[in-house]
């Protein structure tokens, strides 16, 4: 049975390029293909059925699914990463590296004023930078397995917690107040996190049972001496400005 609008579930998936694995959700295949990376956990994603997931083929293709099947979707360029694009290919002043304590060399993943890019050559006093994703430009397959449709409103909200929240997923706690959810997490988890609540928020009217959405900022006395020591810094910082 398809699933509806607003379903959750967990997908486990490998990405191919040219027969190569280049992202996967499952350890034993990261390990294969030796891609494994120790500091990542490895997990089927969650994705919500009727929101952006994937790319637009794949989540048309899971919603047509069921637990346990496995599906194959072959994207072009044009359904993927796009083409790539000549203009993101750019010249960096070496002293730009050295400002930042970089050694560039060929190959290396370099993020510069929030643009990632691969270094493809140092030549004098300069750096070609390739800003175009690894896969821009190329065929794809994406492989999917669904692994299981979360059920009860409370290993929903759950869930959404882990997709949104995974940086405070043990810290935030979720409950149910006649027609709300209520999320309480650390107001130190939570700070700086407003697109995060809106989007979550966004999901979990969607997929729950209720009207609202509400967050339970928790205060604690580290964190707030914490705030304070760093307003007294700025408040420093600004004094010293001033006198010069």
């Amino acid at each position: 049975m398809a699933f509806q609008e607003g379903d959750i579930v967990r997908v486990d998936y490998t990405v191919k390029r040219d027969g190569e694995v280049f992202e996967t959700t499952r350890e034993e295949v990261a390990v294969k293909e030796g891609i494994f990376d120790e500091k990542r956990k490895y997990a089927p994603a969650i994705a919500i059925i009727g929101e952006q997931n994937f790319f637009e083929k794949v989540d048309n293709e899971l919603r047509g699914m069921d637990v346990g099947q496995k599906r194959v979707v072959k994207l072009e360029p044009k359904d993927a990463f796009g083409e790539r694009k000549p203009e993101l290919i750019r010249m960096v002043a070496l002293k730009e590296f050295k400002r930042r304590n970089i050694v560039p060399f060929p190959g290396l993943v370099v993020d510069l004023n929030g643009l990632q890019g691969r270094v493809q050559s140092v030549s004098g006093g300069r750096v070609r930078v390739d800003f175009n994703h690894p896969l821009a430009g190329k065929d794809i397959e994406f492989e999917l397995e669904v692994v299981e449709r979360i059920e009860g409103k409370e290993r929903k909200a759950q869930a959404l917690i882990e997709r949104y929240f995974s940086f405070a997923k043990d810290d935030a706690k979720a409950s149910f107040e006649n027609d709300s959810l209520v999320v309480e997490c650390s107001a130190e988890k939570l700070l700086g996190s407003d697109a995060l609540r809106n989007s979550f928020a966004r999901s979990a009217l969607k997929c729950l049972p209720v009207k609202k959405v509400k967050f339970v900022e928790v205060f604690d006395k580290e964190f707030l001496d914490k705030q304070k020591e760093t307003e007294q810094k700025v408040e420093e910082k600004a004094t010293e400005s001033t006198e010069e």
